[in-house]
């Protein structure tokens, strides 16, 4: 009896073995089969990672883009009232050297040239900082740029004379051209 419970124990033995070797394999299995999940999951967040960090930077961009477009319109904003009050005064060179005396000497027409360069600085100036005389003779009257201050016999609609040269500064309209339209006749 004693070979048989020998022979028992050895068996029990084995089995136990093997059992515990099963039992470690299945240990693997599982911390394998664990380390794919939180692998996948890893990786799931990387993704979502990366995601949110190209949204973010795409959002930087848009941001930056933002800061720049305000910061020229700040500039064009501030230079408008400026500009707005420079006109009248480029208008004033421009009828002074219209008017010019009769009797030329060497005198006035050092005069005549001072005016004209100091209408020619201006004007420069002007373009400069981006402003743009109004067309306004022969287009189609446009409420958005000219102000019709009279009417006269000409094309319906069509600008026939310019009374005052209007100029925008960007997308923005400093001062309408005030002009005289043609009323059909």
């Amino acid at each position: 009896m004693s070979d048989k419970k020998d022979h028992n124990k050895i068996d029990l033995k084995k089995k136990l073995e093997e059992a515990q070797k099963e039992a470690e394999k299945l240990d693997e299995a599982i911390s394998n089969e664990q380390s794919s999940t939180e692998i996948t999951k890893a990786k799931e967040e990387l993704s979502q990672m990366t995601e949110s960090a190209k949204r973010t930077m795409a959002d930087f961009q848009n941001y930056k883009r933002r800061v720049e477009e305000e910061k020229k319109s700040w500039a064009i904003f501030a230079n408008f009232e400026l500009i707005k009050s420079l006109l009248p005064i480029f208008d004033n060179f421009k009828r002074a050297q219209t008017h010019e005396p009769k009797d030329v000497n060497e005198e006035t027409t050092k005069w005549l040239e001072g005016i004209g360069m100091s209408i020619n600085q201006l004007e420069k100036l002007l373009q400069d900082f981006g402003v743009k005389k109004i067309e306004s003779l022969g287009q189609k009257f446009n409420p958005d740029f000219h102000e019709a201050l009279a009417q006269d016999k000409g094309e319906k609609d069509i600008i026939i004379e310019e009374l005052e040269s209007g100029y925008t500064l960007g997308d923005k309209v400093l001062r309408h051209a005030k002009v005289k339209v043609g009323n059909g006749e």
